[in-house]
């Protein structure tokens, strides 16, 4: 038959119907076959019963109740003279219903197995099978929305548990739950079939069974999900074995000690996921109502973005925004994989990696055969163990380590720790990470310091989304890092995501390239000039794509980009030294005339502003600042102050109380000095002290009155060397910026991935339907693949005119 019309009659039922209702369980054959039975009367849409032979309304749900029973009759065998539909069900003696569809007893004709297709929902479904269930003794409940099914068998009026299938006419119920093979599992996986996905179950996991029974839901969803790869890994590497993870005709201690069995095994074979000590705290008879929601769905090598997905589901939302920690929606990560182009023998790490999306998306761009659900091509397994990740979240190293697992490779590079606080490491973190550590050819104390700092590595390639809350205090851990050094003193303390940037930049080696994403003010806020002056001396600008405000949603609308970084190598930094050695004479000259023209100045000297040096006038706002920045990037609390202005002289009240306070200490100091002349031995050693605290009170307020008015902050940078010096190193980065101008690729994402709720936003056909993928999943909308391209096409267009920063694309 003709399948544009198949999509014509079925799409324009759907197409205004709750979303909650679909058709994606059952083959073309079967819809062609229902399509079949659908006519256009008086302008309305009717299709014929199977069963009754008569014409229906053709709603949703009467489309997906004639394809279960057109599945009834011809894959499961079951005759039409068994099977009813609209039966009624009498609950009480006033209280009643009609069972969707009914499959009858051949010896009674009571009802054997019962169908609920009109409750879209499942618990709803449920609730209602359980009640047709329990009034007539039917042995086995289905209930389906066309997208999702579920089959439970009745064990006693409240006892009910999820099989595998439907037990075809000439079957029962122990011949579904049959031992199987990994084979078998990979010809019926559910995934595969495209009758489930792994996030619906943990859902069903979650919300229907471990919700109320009184134990961690994250915890022990992942220890069954470690139980059943390992089952699974043992059904792979011997055909013979038959799995175990499974109900059938156990009962719940039986299901029970299997399931432990299973655990134990996966914690001696994978170490380091678990404790040795864990156990599986679910109840027995909880667990087995939760095994058979995950026993048919094959998680090694299976579709790993969907799994991905999944993961991302059961990290608690309460503790990403408590720790600030937002997973990066996957479109993002593939738009700056593909920009930065990983290769199939290059080092990467994500030293904040979270659920390792980062890495598993790598993983993809090496090697697409992973997403088809076949085993690891070999160079994409020798890639996996180019892969490392950091996190200091528990729970998010456990997913990382588990989406490792289940890619295939048995091996894990994640470690639990602080990225920011080497020195702080485990032994096994160290253990792990000495490899890759950076080694100085020309200077060997500094590779034996590095060995033991593990400061500096040698990795190809950085991308990571570091966590935008809180902020860093610790002294051991903040005088590590330069962006900490703020006006020649480590600052109080500093936004976290501002040490990654550096702490990036350390990881990688010189001549490798980073993506990171960055709070958008910090990279285009005046009062970060000084981060900005310290990637560019230290790197390479590649590119700055910012993200729409929704990209984060819910957890966040804070505005982000993505900052693309080439490391200098040493020959590359050299060039930038012969740059600011050139211009070293020129710095004598000018420094020398801006002394000169303000040497007599003073904090309340008259200025004109449109004199001042370009250069100094920069130097000034990012030196001294304001308050706001130190609030941001020292983290200082400081009172604001009121900006009353004295209508004669334009200055500041708050300036003036600081000149009348310093007066009265100098007037105090003038009388200590007095006394201190014609004073005992003794009474000396008091007044000495007293000062020498006053002095230094005074010098203090002497910088902060030379701070607070633009005349006194000029006057101050030509008094003090140690400022001059910084004067100096600033004045000279802006001649190496203007000296190596080079082309930095800009872009906005106009068109985000996500909508103001935060749900992701989908690619739909003419008709209202969603675009599908080659896996049958919704299609992200978005604009991040466009400006990937337009990336690439820049940079080879670059790398053609011989600007080798880009030789990645070569």
């Amino acid at each position: 038959m003709d399948s544009n019309n198949t999509e014509s009659k079925i799409n324009k039922i759907f197409s205004s119907a709750d979303k909650k209702y679909g058709i994606s369980l059952f083959k073309k054959e079967e819809i062609d076959h229902v399509n079949d039975l659908i006519i256009e009367e008086k302008g309305e849409l009717k299709i014929k019963c199977q069963i009754r032979n008569e014409y229906e309304l053709a709603t949703p749900e009467e489309v997906v109740r004639q394809l279960w029973i057109y599945r009834l009759l011809t894959h499961y065998g079951y005759p039409k003279k068994i099977i009813e539909v609209e039966k009624y069900i009498q609950f009480g003696s006033r209280v009643g219903g009609y069972a969707d569809i009914v499959i009858l007893k051949k010896d009674n004709l009571k009802p054997y197995i019962i169908f609920e297709v009109k409750r879209p929902e499942r618990h709803d479904g449920f609730e209602q099978l359980e009640s047709y269930c329990n009034a007539t003794g039917a042995s086995i409940g289905v209930w389906s929305n066309g997208n999702e099914y579920a089959i439970y068998e009745r064990k006693n009026q409240n006892n009910y548990i999820e099989i595998n299938d439907i037990p075809k006419d000439t079957e029962n119920v122990k011949d579904v739950s049959k031992r199987r093979t990994f084979k078998w599992l990979e010809e019926n996986d559910k995934i595969k079939k495209g009758e489930t996905t792994l996030l619906k179950a943990l859902k069903d996991l979650e919300e229907r069974v471990l919700g109320n029974a009184g134990v961690d839901p994250f915890e022990e969803i992942f220890k069954l999900i470690y139980a059943k790869l390992y089952d699974e890994w043992k059904g792979i590497n011997d055909p013979s074995y038959y799995l175990e993870f499974f109900v059938g005709e156990r009962n719940p201690e039986e299901v029970k000690k299997a399931i432990t069995n299973l655990f134990e095994g996966a914690k001696k074979e994978w170490k380091g996921v678990f404790e040795d000590s864990s156990e599986i705290n679910i109840r027995a008879e909880h667990l087995k109502e939760c095994v058979p929601i995950l026993e048919n769905i094959k998680l090694f090598n299976s579709n790993l973005r969907i799994i991905d997905d999944a993961f991302e589901y059961l990290i608690p939302q309460t503790s990403k925004k408590k720790e600030g920690q937002f997973f990066t929606p996957r479109p993002v990560e593939d738009m700056c994989i593909k920009m930065l182009n990983p290769k199939i023998d290059e080092f990467i790490i994500d030293p904040a990696c979270g659920s390792a999306g980062f890495l598993l998306h790598s993983l993809l761009w090496i090697d697409g055969s992973v997403t088809s659900g076949k085993p690891l091509e070999e160079k994409a397994k020798r890639f996996s163990e180019h892969i490392y990740g950091i996190d200091i979240s528990d729970k998010a190293v456990k997913v990382a380590k588990a989406i490792n697992l289940i890619a295939g490779d048995g091996k894990s590079h994640i470690f639990k720790d602080n990225s920011l606080a080497p020195q702080t490491w485990s032994d096994t973190t160290k253990a792990g990470l000495r490899d890759r550590l950076l080694t100085f050819p020309n200077d060997s104390k500094e590779t034996l310091r590095n060995k033991e700092d593990f400061m500096y590595f040698d990795f190809d390639l950085l991308l990571t989304n570091p966590p935008f809350a809180g902020t860093v205090a610790e002294e051991n851990i903040l005088k590590l890092y330069k962006l900490a050094e703020k006006n020649n003193k480590t600052v109080g303390k500093i936004g976290r995501h501002i040490l990654f940037l550096e702490r990036s930049l350390h990881f990688i080696r010189p001549g490798g390239r980073l993506a990171i994403v960055l709070p958008q003010g910090l990279l285009n806020n005046t009062k970060a000039e000084y981060i900005r002056r310290f990637i560019i001396n230290e790197a390479r600008i590649l590119a700055v794509v910012g993200l729409h405000e929704n990209t984060f949603k819910p957890y966040t609308g804070t505005k982000t980009s993505v900052l693309f970084l080439r490391k200098y190598t040493e020959e590359e930094k050299e060039k930038i030294r012969q740059i600011r050695a050139k211009y070293e004479g020129e710095w004598e000259k000018f420094i020398k005339n801006i002394k000169e023209k303000y040497k007599n100045l003073s904090w309340n000297s008259s200025i004109n502003e449109e004199e001042i040096p370009e250069d100094l006038i920069s130097f000034l706002e990012s030196y001294f600042g304001n308050i706001e920045e130190d609030k941001e990037l020292s983290g200082k609390e400081e009172l604001d102050i009121e900006e009353e202005n004295y209508e004669e002289s334009g200055i500041k009240n708050s300036v003036v109380d600081l000149v009348n306070e310093k007066s009265e200490l100098e007037k105090n100091l003038i009388e200590k000095e007095k006394d201190f002349k014609r004073s005992n031995s003794n009474m000396k050693i008091i007044l000495k002290k007293e000062i020498r605290t006053l002095h230094k009170k005074i010098n203090n307020l002497n910088e902060e009155i030379l701070q607070s008015t633009l005349a006194g902050q000029i006057s101050l940078v030509l008094s003090n060397e140690k400022i001059i010096d910084e004067f100096k190193k600033y004045w000279l980065d802006g001649k190496v910026m203007k000296e190596m101008d080079y082309p930095i690729f800009f872009a906005v994402n106009e068109k985000p991935v996500k909508d103001e709720s935060g749900e992701y936003r989908y690619k739909k056909n003419p008709d209202g339907s969603f675009v599908l993928d080659e896996h049958g999943h919704p299609v992200i909308d978005h604009d991040l693949d466009e400006i990937a391209e337009e990336f690439i096409k820049i940079a080879k267009e670059q790398l053609a005119k011989g600007d080798n920063y880009f030789d990645f694309w070569r």
